[in-house]
């Protein structure tokens, strides 16, 4: 996917002469005697190119990671460019701008106007993310998105000796936005601007051979997709109202409708015995090759309009509505494409062709700022509406296929036992705040605010309620000190908690009655709650400060907590399954210190931590009652933290001529899982074939660290143009315990991966630029 040499002799070439013709035009002097042509225009901006090296390059199976979202060459390159050409009344002008010509993240912007009257402008940018260099596979892409295998199956150890590899593997965006804005009137405005987005490439994905008793494959999406968006403005805007409308057109094109690879494991008679490597199952459990669907191509329409209006006692409201449609029609594929399997058969035949997919989107935003009183006392509300209504059709189905080879038939009764359902909803969120500036150093603002959710008959919990309280206080006694501190309490509570909702929709039970097989617990448990529909204790608190003690000196701390408890009045404490609490809060400070004009100081620090705790429960359902215990449950506290801290200096080594600039920043992530079992002691009391996975494991912890070193001297060779010599290392390193020795294939595991880890690294990059400065 990525060419390193590719249009490298043309970007040189090219940059070369930009560079030589952007000086000459700017070192001669233009005539401003004549409004004609390009005479009387005179030019503004900058240009910085030059040339980098990499002493020590990660070498291409180590660079994933180091090229993850950039492109960096060897050689010559465009750090930046912008000219802008103008008259001197400001009437017209011309800019274009840039940077990273001619690799895979460059860009190229291009915009004209007349002051006041119409603005047009084109713009180009390409971003790529780089997923693997290491991946590989005993499969072959005979065409896009179809892998395919040799007749005589290998046996899956040799998926570890993949001979050569994948390449990079990687998606890049390439986005083209083009508009034009006019303003006939001093009122009147009218934008209408197109961006075309196409993604190539491809990214890793898995794919299942049956469930359960299947093998997992990971293989490559091809990613091959366009989004085309068109949208159309006009506003209206006098000194008492503003009304604007809009209308946006979105196009998603996917041009491969499917994803097929072949299946390791069958026919599995030309492997080994799965005893000599502990991976296939048993002959005929999984079928020959798996097909799963992309993204289907859709389409959205959305209509807004929104405006604004002054009214008596210093009173200002603002409203904006807008209404999406969203179509998707693409064909279903079929439910099997086993020879084996009749496509007559009932539980193959779909009982649609297509979804029929309609969604409808409403939004409505009102906000009210008033100020009747005499006392400075400022009140502001606010009511938002979103509901998400889903229409598409809802097809039924007879039955299901498992592991592509026997018929599932559901327990519900009727002629119908399945069907797709759909989930809507409906939320609303007012708030209601009074600001009032007790003195010229102190303001305190107060209120409260409330949240609704109303869901389908799918979901779990119908509705949900959220209440939130809020305090502010903004302090400033003096010119040196800020303070600002916001606390906000809230809580959520929920109507009712139907376990089988989904399940009692989709089989078509009647209510209360269990949606599994009459021998077994529900497929979900009694005791979890969603930690998006479950009760909710939260508390949240924010302090930033601003001290500047001295001229030139500056600190600014800050301090952000959030506790979030999730519980249910029915349940006993400790009894609930699912996100139990979770607490996050950061901490840090930046400073400045400038003690003369030729030296200037910046550092800073930021902790960060996110707490979770999860309760669980290894269900191991034989009959009703039996492994279903809380002997078999399990906790989980998982912590986040993350620090980062940074460090710059700029001297002026030589007043207005050399200048020497320092940069360090370190960032190091520390990720734990501890588990436990708060019950161990009643492990007896349940089956002996669950005593294994009952006891829980603490996961080794994962780090990830960066730490990136610049150093650069810049020398103002004359007034307009400046070297720059620099040089920068950089540091990835990671420990994942999960990945570190990940292979495609690992013994006694039926799943296969691409074995594209992610690599530590280690580069150094040395470069030198030219910038010259139009004016």
């Amino acid at each position: 996917m990525r060419p390193r040499g590719t249009a490298r002799g043309l970007l040189a070439a090219a940059i070369a002469l930009l560079v030589t013709a952007a000086v000459a035009f700017a070192q001669t002097e233009p005539a401003k005697t004549d409004d004609s042509g390009w005479k009387g225009w005179e030019i503004e901006g900058y240009g910085e190119a030059g040339l980098r090296f990499l002493p020590e390059d990660p070498n291409h199976k180590k660079d994933a990671k180091f090229e993850e979202y950039r492109d960096i060459n060897q050689g010559l390159y465009l750090e930046d460019l912008r000219i802008r050409l103008y008259r001197p009344d400001e009437k017209y002008s011309v800019e274009i701008s840039g940077k990273d010509w001619g690799l895979q993240t460059q860009e190229f912007h291009l915009l004209g106007e007349q002051l006041g009257v119409w603005q047009a402008g084109f713009d180009w940018d390409q971003m790529r993310h780089i997923y693997s260099t290491t991946a590989r596979t005993l499969e072959t892409e005979v065409s896009e998105g179809v892998w395919k295998l040799p007749a005589s199956r290998p046996t899956l150890p040799f998926w570890n000796n993949a001979a050569g590899g994948l390449g990079d593997v990687g998606v890049r965006w390439d986005t083209a936005h083009v508009f034009f804005k006019t303003s006939p009137t001093q009122e009147l405005d009218v934008l209408a601007d197109y961006t075309r987005i196409h993604k190539d490439g491809e990214r890793p994905q898995g794919m299942a051979f049956g469930s359960p008793g299947g093998i997992f494959l990971q293989i490559l999406e091809p990613i091959n997709q366009t989004i085309h968006d068109f949208r159309l403005r006009t506003s209206w805007v006098t000194e008492q109202w503003q009304l604007q409308f809009g209308y946006t057109l979105s196009l998603f094109v996917e041009n491969d409708p499917f994803l097929r690879a072949d299946n390791p494991c069958n026919p599995i008679s030309s492997v080994p015995p799965a005893s000599s490597f502990g991976a296939c199952p048993a002959v005929g459990t999984t079928a020959q090759f798996g097909t799963m669907s992309l993204p289907p191509s859709n389409q959205a329409h959305t209509v807004s309009l929104s405006g604004g209006v002054n009214l008596p006692m210093r009173t200002r409201l603002n409203a904006n509505a807008s209404y999406s449609l969203r179509f998707q029609d693409d064909p279903f594929l079929q439910q099997t494409y086993s020879n084996s399997l009749s496509l007559s058969t009932p539980s193959v035949r779909l009982a649609a062709k297509s979804l029929g997919g309609d969604v409808q989107i409403g939004l409505l935003n009102l906000t009210l700022t008033s100020r009747p009183l005499p006392a400075p006392v400022t009140f502001t509300t606010k009511y938002r509406l979103y509901s998400f209504n889903d229409w598409s059709r809802q097809p039924s189905f007879e039955g299901y296929l498992l592991n592509d080879q026997s018929t599932v038939t559901s327990p519900g009764p009727g002629p119908e036992p399945f069907r797709s359902v759909r989930e809507s909803y409906t939320k609303q969120n007012a708030d209601l705040d009074a600001r009032w500036k007790l003195a010229e150093s102190l303001a305190l603002t107060v209120g409260t605010s409330w949240e609704e959710w109303k869901r389908s008959y799918v979901r779990e919990v119908p509705t949900s309620d959220e209440f939130f309280a809020k305090a502010a206080v903004d302090i400033t006694p003096n010119d040196w000190l800020l303070i600002r501190a916001t606390y906000t309490p809230s809580f959520r509570r929920i109507s009712q908690y139907n376990t089988n909702a989904q399940r009692v929709a989709e089989n078509n039970v009647p209510p209360g009655e269990n949606a599994g097989a009459s021998t077994t617990a529900p497929i979900q448990s009694f005791l979890l709650r969603k930690f998006d529909e479950s009760d909710r204790d939260s508390q949240r608190a924010d302090l930033m400060v601003q001290v500047t003690p001295l001229e030139g000196l500056a600190f600014t701390p800050s301090f952000n907590y959030r506790w979030d408890k999730y519980l249910d009045p029915g349940f006993t404490m400790g009894n609930m399954l699912g996100l139990q609490n979770q607490v996050t809060w950061s901490a840090g400070m930046d400073a400045t210190w400038t003690p003369s004009k030729r030296l200037s100081l910046e550092t800073g620090y930021m902790y960060e931590s996110n707490f979770q705790k999860m309760q669980s429960r290894n269900r191991y359902i034989t009959a009703p009652g039996i492994g279903d215990t809380p002997a078999a449950n399990w906790i989980s506290d998982m912590t986040d933290t993350v620090q980062t801290v940074h460090l710059s200096a700029k001297a002026a080594l030589i007043p207005d001529k050399l200048d020497l600039k320092l940069t360090a920043n370190y960032s190091y992530a520390l990720g734990t899982v501890e588990t436990r079992n708060p019950n161990l002691a009643g492990a007896n009391n349940i089956s002996p074939a669950v005593n294994g996975n009952t006891l829980a494991q603490r996961f080794p912890a994962y780090t990830d660290s960066l730490l990136r070193l610049e150093a650069a001297l810049m020398y103002r060779l004359t007034k307009n143009l400046t070297a720059k010599l620099y040089y920068i290392y950089e540091t990835y390193n990671q420990h994942d315990w999960q990945t570190d020795t990940l292979n495609p294939f690992l013994p006694g595991v039926p799943s296969i991966y691409l074995g594209s880890n992610t690599n530590n690294y280690a580069a150094q990059i040395v470069g030198a630029t030219l910038r010259y400065k139009f004016e």
